[in-house]
């Protein structure tokens, strides 16, 4: 169930991966006081640099969020069901094997 848990969580940075890009370019051309469109590539000075193309291919890249967001919210509840599934098919452990007799000091012997 480790590597179920591990492989979701992995899936799910994968889905917020392009909000997040988008997001961090909104930010930087803001931040530098420039337009921001993803169509067309416009002049984006940062510290000396022209960065408009960078910019724009980060916020192409951010319209992928349109596929991966349903992707995500399918994931997080099929994951939710199987979570709930596991833990209700959990034998449960009855009272008598958490009394200090039954304790694992008192099976060993000592």
């Amino acid at each position: 169930m480790r590597f179920f848990r591990m492989f979701v969580g992995l899936l799910v940075l994968l889905c917020l991966a392009p909000p997040l890009v988008l997001l961090v370019a909104s930010f930087l051309a803001r931040w530098a006081g420039c337009e921001l469109d993803p169509d067309v590539p416009l002049a984006c000075r940062i510290l000396g640099g022209d960065y408009g193309d960078i910019l724009q291919a980060m916020a192409h890249f951010g319209y992928y969020a349109v596929e991966t967001l349903p992707v995500l919210a399918t994931l997080l509840v099929i994951w939710v069901l199987i979570e709930i599934v596991r833990a209700m098919s959990k034998p449960r452990k009855s009272a008598a094997t958490h009394t200090p007799a039954n304790s694992r000091n008192r099976e060993r012997g000592s």
